[in-house]
């Protein structure tokens, strides 16, 4: 072969290589998230045809009909709110709720896109040490099948506060999770308990990622506002331990969102697909406020070389009739009233101290953040700034004529900005939402 062809056949192949193959090039994910998935109602036997749903047994993946095109990120995220048996023998816990699925159904959550789960929550309980067990081994199995992976429950404390470590675009993830309810122990089996956080907590960051996402099952049930354990234990997690993305739930209703760092704290996303659940729309009380739940869709980059973390894009969706199968609001106006909502639980004076809050755009029934473009306006106004910093001192020099107007000034100047201090310390009252007619 002619040298000239050679030297043709390189420069092609050199052109072909794909971008992201560049340790300096960014690597890009699309994370979707939901809250509470759960296919079978409390005490009911597992069955392997589908799920009793509108007065008949239809098929498992009948919950997801009207949102199943939306489950289409890299990773779908969704708490796992059941135990898992093919069996109906093991012994129920002592409590109101108990919660099994036939591991069909996970076939079927499996089939809509969700790939990452977390086993971290209070119903992970309900069949004892038993229900544990088999989940962790039909998870698994199922594993095996289509990408799987899980972590926040297990035979004893080592087992339970597990991380795990995948690799998605070529990005490297460790996923931990942790809950309330029933803690492990080292001889004990339960879930890793957001009371005692730690054990997971350092195996996030010992582990060798890129990315590190923490799901976290606590908060007070129908209650909007993060309770202590919440915002301490996530902020921890962003502050101390390089936790990237934090992903709430338990509340059965949406809680805000935080903005920490490089990383985002989702405190509550809900009930989604909650076949257990009561309809949370049907409670007059609720309305406009906590009758929904939210998928999130959140993009986001990671560059190896300089080793940073970048969220690019936010965009979340209000979901009704969690309990019998999610679906977007009909009417724009109905999911616009929704993401006021959340932005008002979002707001820095709403999650307390300390707290960096979050505000979305609307659009088309979505709520939005362009961080990419939110950073570059902010860059401008810095640069305005500055800008008008240098007008301001120049303009100060020349007005520097009498030694008595410069004092009279720079006193009066003061008094100013302490009266800007006093007004900023004052709290502003969070305005009514509007309370949507019934639908």
């Amino acid at each position: 072969m002619p040298a000239s062809r050679w030297m043709a056949l390189l420069a092609l192949a050199a052109v072909c290589v794909p971008a992201q193959e560049g340790l300096g090039r960014e690597r890009r994910v699309t994370l979707v998230a939901v809250g509470d998935v759960n296919l079978n109602r409390t005490r009911q036997e597992v069955r392997e045809d589908g799920v009793y749903l509108w007065g008949k047994v239809v098929p498992f993946d009948a919950m997801f009909s009207k949102v199943r095109k939306l489950i289409n990120g890299d990773l779908n995220f969704c708490n796992l709110e059941t135990t898992v048996m093919d069996n109906n023998d093991a012994a129920r816990s002592e409590k109101e709720y108990n919660f099994r699925c036939h591991p069909n159904a996970v076939r079927a959550i499996q089939k809509v896109g969700f790939n990452l789960m977390s086993i971290a929550n209070n119903h992970m309980i309900d069949y004892g040490d038993e229900g544990i067990a088999q989940t962790r081994e039909w998870l698994n199995k199922l594993s095996g099948d289509r990408p799987l992976w899980f972590a926040g429950a297990g035979r004893d404390i080592e087992e339970a506060s597990d991380v795990s470590v995948f690799k998605v675009n070529g990005i490297r993830f460790a996923f931990g999770a942790v809950s309330i309810s029933k803690a492990a122990s080292k001889k004990r089996a339960g879930v890793a308990s957001v009371h005692a956080a730690e054990p997971v907590l350092k195996k996030l960051k010992a582990a060798k990622a890129d990315v590190r996402i923490l799901s976290m099952h606590a908060g007070e049930e129908k209650e909007s506002k993060p309770v202590a354990v919440q915002t301490k234990v996530a902020r921890m997690a962003v502050d101390k331990y390089d936790v990237d993305i934090v992903i709430g739930h338990h509340a059965h209703v949406v809680q805000g969102i935080e903005r920490r760092g490089d990383g985002i704290i989702f405190y509550g996303l809900g009930n989604f697909a909650m076949r257990g659940a009561r309809n949370m729309g049907s409670v007059g009380e609720f309305r406009g406020e906590r009758d929904f739940g939210l998928l999130v869709k959140l993009d986001f980059g990671f560059a190896k070389k300089k080793k940073k973390f970048t969220l690019h894009r936010l965009e979340l969706l209000p979901v009704y009739d969690m309990h019998s199968g999610p679906h977007p609001f009909a009417k724009e106006e109905e999911a616009r009233i929704r993401v006021e909502a959340i932005n008002r639980f979002s707001s820095p004076k709403y999650l307390g101290k300390g707290a960096q809050g979050i505000e979305l755009g609307f659009d088309d029934g979505w709520g939005i953040v362009d961080f990419g473009k939110k950073a570059k306006d902010e860059g401008r106004k810095a640069k305005a700034g500055r800008t008008d910093g240098k007008k301001a001192k120049g303009e100060g020099r020349k007005a520097k004529g009498g030694k008595t107007g410069g004092k009279t000034n720079k006193k009066s100047g003061d008094k100013s900005l302490d009266r800007d201090r006093e007004d900023a310390n004052e709290p502003e009252p969070l305005p009514e939402l509007p309370v949507s007619a019934t639908e």
